[in-house]
């Protein structure tokens, strides 16, 4: 059995943090910038391997 599969987990809602100010969001969509302070954010809500 392969052990380099893609795991094919994918979240109904996305968890969004800043990576200016540490503020999360949850949506369905990219909101783009911070609702906080208008940083970037990224992605959480599927771990990083």
């Amino acid at each position: 059995m392969p052990t380099n599969e893609i795991d094919p987990y994918s979240p109904s809602e996305g968890v969004f943090e800043c990576l200016g100010c540490g503020a999360r969001t949850r949506t369905n969509s990219h909101p783009g910038t911070c609702p906080e302070c208008d940083g970037a954010v990224r992605n959480i809500a599927v771990s990083r391997e």
